[in-house]
C-alpha cells in the first residue's frame, strides 16, 4: 500500500537517490519504499526485529560489564592496601636483611643506599682487605619488580658504562 509521496515520487521519470551504504545513485524505483504508518514489509520487519534482538544483547552485555565494574570497585581498596603493605615490608625486610643469617654476602662489606639500588657490596673487602668485586644488589620479595630506573642502572652495569672519578672539592 503506497501512499501519495511515495506514487509522486516514483512517477518522476530519472529521480536517483543515494545509497546511505555505498553513496551510489540508483533510480528511485528500484527502492523499496514504504509507509511508515503502515505495516512494515516482511524485509523491513526481519531487519528491524534483528536490530531490536543486537540492542537487546548489547544492553544485557552491558548490564553485565557494569555489574562486573562494581565488583572490580568493591576489590580495588583492598587490592591497594595488601600492595601497600607489600612495599612496606618489603622497604623494612631491605633494611634488616644483611643480618640474616641466610644473607648471601658478608654484612660488612655491605653499604647500603636502599634508592635507587639496595645495596653495594664490595666482594673481599672485609677478608682479604682487598675489593676484587663490587656488587650492586636489589632486594626483592614476593613477585617484586625492578623498577623502571633499577632496570636502567642494570642495563648501564651490563652495557659496561660504568666507571670511578675522583671529584675535587
Amino acid at each position: 500500500m503506497s501512499t501519495p509521496i511515495i506514487r509522486q515520487l516514483l512517477s518522476v521519470r530519472g529521480l536517483a537517490v543515494e545509497c546511505p551504504q555505498c553513496t551510489e545513485d540508483f533510480p528511485v524505483k528500484k527502492a523499496k519504499l514504504f509507509s511508515m504508518y503502515a505495516p512494515y514489509p516482511p524485509v523491513v520487519r526481519s531487519i528491524i526485529d534483528g536490530r531490536i534482538e543486537a540492542a537487546t544483547e548489547l544492553k544485557q552485555e552491558l548490564t553485565e560489564r557494569s555489574e562486573q565494574l562494581k565488583e572490580n570497585k568493591k576489590k580495588k581498596p583492598l587490592k591497594i592496601t595488601v600492595s601497600a603493605q607489600a612495599c612496606n615490608f618489603g622497604k623494612i625486610a631491605e633494611q634488616i636483611v644483611p643480618a640474616f643469617l641466610t644473607f648471601p654476602y658478608i654484612q660488612n662489606e655491605c653499604r647500603p643506599l636502599f634508592e635507587p639500588i639496595d645495596y653495594i657490596i664490595f666482594s673481599g673487602l672485609s677478608e682479604k682487605g682487598r675489593v676484587h668485586s663490587i656488587k650492586f644488589v636489589d632486594m626483592k620479595t614476593g613477585d617484586g619488580r625492578l623498577s623502571r630506573g633499577q632496570r636502567q642502572i642494570r642495563d648501564r652495569v651490563l652495557d659496561g658504562k660504568v666507571s670511578h672519578r675522583i671529584a675535587d672539592l
